[in-house]
């Protein structure tokens, strides 16, 4: 997979919007757990602002490649519905069940060092229809389906993105979204009502660090011996685990700069020496410089023969 300098997608796993409990989860002996207990204030057609107890949970990796293609990851997300938006519910909808679904949930991985990010959609934010409670000002639980627990279970889950360049990211829960509340046979009784992260609430699950790839560069003349007084050609190729290295390779004699080189969409470049080499052998370093998801590296003992 190659990522260019204007290619900047994707994300990692990460909880979105509501939730009384939101799990990601991402196969990682390392994999720990993430809380951030949050508010949203979602303003109803007949009641006005209310805010909204958010908690979201979610089992992070510390730590992850670059670059590296991440699949869709399941999410738990709850959300509690205050005891007068139930009541309004029976009241002016016959609602005996309450659920609801939202499609515009969106968190972000935010560089931390940088103004860099990335956008996380989430997709199956669906909630169940729940049984509403008799007693009146009674506060009502929506959950989206748990895959632990519930064989078959389709969860909420983010989409399958691309990892972003390496860092450290923070995950952020979304900053508004749009939620349609329905009751038995899942009949709309409010659409879209608009909802928003309440200021000066936690925002971060925590943080990932992303890691550069390993790379390898080996160089080698293309000829076993280069005639005299003609310049010196090398081929190099750089690798890496997950991405094709992308940029430019340097070679150096001593601490002197004696040839430059782009790599192509291969991560291979040939390389023409500025000068003629002396006659005899010549030892040379290549160096690659990395990109924003593969680490530098060198080959230090690269020998050309002039005859």
């Amino acid at each position: 997979m190659l990522h260019t300098a204007t290619r900047r997608v994707g994300a990692i796993a990460a909880a979105g919007a509501l939730g009384a409990a939101a799990l990601v989860a991402l196969a990682s002996p390392a994999a720990q757990a993430a809380t951030a207990a949050t508010t949203y204030t979602c303003t109803f057609p007949s009641l006005g602002a209310r805010d909204i107890p958010v908690s979201i949970t979610a089992t992070l990796p510390p730590a992850a490649n670059a670059g590296l293609d991440a699949p869709a990851i399941p999410v738990l997300l709850s959300v509690t519905l205050p005891g007068d938006v139930v009541d309004a519910a029976k009241g002016l909808f016959g609602a005996t069940s309450i659920g609801g679904f939202s499609n515009d949930m969106v968190a972000t991985l935010d560089e931390l060092s940088s103004s860099d990010g990335a956008d996380l959609p989430l997709q199956n934010a669906r909630f169940p229809q729940t049984a509403v409670p008799t007693t009146a000002n009674t506060p009502l639980t929506l959950n989206t389906p748990n895959p632990l627990t519930t064989a078959g279970a389709v969860p909420a889950s983010t989409v399958p993105v691309n990892l972003p360049g390496a860092g450290t990211y923070d995950i952020v829960v979304p900053s508004a979204f749009k939620f349609t509340a329905t009751k038995q046979g899942d009949v709309t009784m409010l659409a879209d009502v608009p909802c928003v992260f309440k200021p000066g609430s936690p925002s971060s699950l925590g943080s990932v660090v992303l890691a550069e790839n390993e790379s390898t560069t080996v160089a080698t003349p293309t000829k076993r011996v280069t005639p005299l007084g003609q310049k010196t050609k090398l081929k190099v190729v750089v690798d890496a685990a997950n991405e094709v290295p992308t940029g430019t390779v340097k070679v150096l004699s001593g601490t002197k700069v004696v040839g430059k080189g782009v790599l192509n969409d291969k991560g291979k470049v040939k390389v023409t020496l500025k000068k003629a080499l002396p006659a005899g052998k010549t030892k040379l370093k290549v160096l690659y410089p990395g990109d924003d998801y593969t680490a530098k590296s060198k080959d230090k003992k690269v020998v050309v023969r002039v005859g």
